[in-house]
């Protein structure tokens, strides 16, 4: 059994005969998939004995409801009419039309991929879908997938004589490192990721992943860099993005742009992957036209992404005296020129205060994670994670 907070992978049952057929026998289900709808339970319950009766075949269930909603699996050898290497397993999967458009498939997909990377030693995968069902494509490309760019037709299949399939393939042996938008169905995991890369490091316990959880429904938050970086299939780091302003000597305000939190999770640190996810992502923000970033950090790790000491470029600190080269207020110049020797200040973007300004409602969302011991180190900035360290 593999399991994730919200689904497991488990053997299929002969007593899901009547969940199966309930799914199974929408044809617009198997139509997509490329097998026939299923005609009754007694049909669905000797495909369990038969098709499915095997060790990488799995139902997909609901925790919830602990009803088989849709199978994921793959064949050790790809049967159909693709161009698969030799001994190159076939992924397959499909879910119940209620639960489309959940994230369900790409859930159940990663929980696969984990299980196949620990326990196979299999360097690739192949799989396909039909060019009129791009979702069951938008699926495989999350979980790593990428096209071929060759495409295939398989009589065998149902429906499957004029329709032409997209064939993708999944690296395994290789570097397996992906950035990546990040999903809705991912975000319970980055807040998790978040909490445990800024426990205790700024003040006992943090705040972060309560900052990025009410940040996404900002109008500040910038969804186009929202990323999240996998290393095998797992989420090990992410980065947001937001909307912020300079207010110039004159008064005036001139539109700029911060990041944060960004997070690595603790056991990937200082191997590098921070600065990989921080540069993609400034290029990202580069190509969509974002001029200039500025941002509180240490130079020491952020010079290597070409930050510089803010005051250097006539940029302030709001909680600091103009005059002061505040060491920890950083900023750099993606387009050359952009500030053209303009001054300001830089205020920090209210959402960053969330936390601060409601305390009981962060409260209420810390509760729901699993309790970890809050501990005053070296280092830390206040004693406190709830008390603003700029006043």
């Amino acid at each position: 059994m593999i399991e994730s907070s919200r689904i497991l992978l488990r053997p299929w049952q002969e007593s899901d005969a009547e969940a199966l057929y309930k799914y199974a026998s929408d044809p617009i289900v198997g139509n997509r998939a490329g097998w026939p709808p299923h005609q009754s339970a007694g049909e669905s319950l000797e495909i369990i004995r038969t098709v499915f009766n095997n060790p990488t075949t799995w139902a997909i269930v609901l925790k919830e409801t602990g009803e088989a909603i849709g199978a994921m699996g793959y064949m050790p050898d790809c049967p159909l009419n693709l161009p698969a290497r030799e001994g190159e397993p076939l992924v397959g999967y499909w879910v119940g039309k209620p639960h489309w458009n959940k994230g369900i498939c790409t859930e159940a997909l990663k929980l696969m991929l984990k299980y196949i990377r620990k326990e196979t030693t299999y360097s690739s995968l192949i799989s396909s879908h039909f060019i009129d069902n791009p979702a069951s494509g938008r699926v495989m490309e999350k979980c790593g997938f990428l096209p071929t760019g060759e495409t295939a037709i398989d009589e065998s299949l149902y429906s499957g004589g004029k329709r032409t399939m997209r064939v993708l393939r999944l690296e395994l042996q290789q570097n397996t490192m992906n950035i990546r938008l990040e999903q809705p169905e991912d975000y319970r995991e980055v807040e998790d990721l978040t909490r445990e890369a800024f426990w205790n490091v700024y003040a006992p316990g943090c705040v972060e992943h309560y900052v990025l959880n009410q940040y996404r429904h900002n109008p500040d938050f910038i969804k186009e860099l929202d990323f999240v970086l996998e290393e095998d299939g797992k989420i090990i780091g992410h980065v947001m993005f937001s909307k912020a302003e300079i207010i110039k000597e004159d008064g005036t305000i001139m539109p700029a742009w911060t990041f944060g939190p960004i997070s690595i999770h603790p056991d990937y640190k200082r191997k590098g992957y921070g600065l990989k996810l921080l540069q993609y992502a400034l290029e990202k923000a580069k190509a969509m036209g974002i001029g200039f970033i500025c941002m509180e950090g240490n130079i020491d790790f952020y010079k290597h992404a070409g930050f510089v000491v803010a005051s250097t470029l006539g940029i302030h600190y709001h909680a600091e005296p103009k005059d002061a080269e505040v060491p920890y207020f950083l900023a750099q110049e993606l387009i050359p020129g952009y500030l053209n020797g303009v001054e300001g200040t830089y205020h920090t973007p209210k959402g960053y205060y969330v936390a601060f300004e409601n305390k009981e409602a962060f409260e209420a969302y810390e509760a729901t994670f699993p309790k970890k011991e809050k501990k005053q180190q070296d280092g830390q900035l206040v004693d406190d994670c709830t008390k603003n360290p700029n006043e």
